[in-house]
């Protein structure tokens, strides 16, 4: 059978947890508030262009 965790166990288990925490949320908060990098299909604000060809006509 375990014994009991004592309170600085505790204290050290509750504080990685909340450090943990604060670090995932500002990381996705940060990153949530900058443009994407890469603009390519399915990426948010993505405009699709086709090719176009140029061609030099001259009307006569």
């Amino acid at each position: 059978m375990a014994r009991p965790k004592s309170k600085i166990e505790w204290i050290v288990i509750i504080g990685l947890t909340l450090l943990f925490a604060f670090i995932w949320l500002f990381a996705h908060w940060n990153l949530s508030r900058k443009p994407p990098y890469h603009k390519g299909p399915g990426s948010p604000g993505y405009i699709e262009t086709s090719p176009t060809v140029e061609t030099n006509q001259t009307s006569d």
